[in-house]
């Protein structure tokens, strides 16, 4: 009985405690798969001249998730390199980038169009497969 009270304890204050933290502000992606358009610096305004579209990984060096994309980037870069910008950034060497995409989570792949504004937004692993449908309703 004693060890049930503590249980209870336990999943209430942890209850209380998640309860309390403050909202993380994450764009939800719509049915589409569209998102809202996002301010970007004019360096990072988008892909490369002569390119389409820009795809970027934020993750981190020795997260395992984020090791698997590299050989789906790889893939990316082989297959649309004339169209396709690949970028990886790593976002505990660089925390700046973390906060101007809101990444919340790693690993996140966003999608910018030519005009360098956020078309859609994937947090963890995502197969080339999905990678590949994300660029082709983007028009690659």
């Amino acid at each position: 009985m004693k060890r049930l009270v503590l249980v209870l304890v336990g999943l209430a204050a942890a209850g209380a405690a998640v309860w309390a933290l403050p909202e993380l502000a994450v764009r939800q992606v719509g049915k589409t798969g569209l998102s809202e358009p996002v301010e970007l610096p004019a360096e990072r305004a988008g892909p490369a001249q002569g390119k389409k579209v820009a795809f970027l990984e934020l993750g981190s060096e020795g997260c395992k998730p984020c090791e698997a994309m590299k050989p789906v980037m790889q893939a990316v870069r082989e297959r649309y390199g004339d169209q396709v910008e690949v970028m990886f950034y790593d976002v505990r060497k660089d925390p700046a980038m973390a906060r101007e995409y809101g990444v919340t989570l790693i690993p996140t792949q966003v999608f910018l169009g030519p005009d360098g504004e956020e078309v859609y937004r994937h947090q963890g692993y995502l197969p080339l497969p999905m990678v590949e449908a994300v660029l082709h309703r983007m028009g690659v």
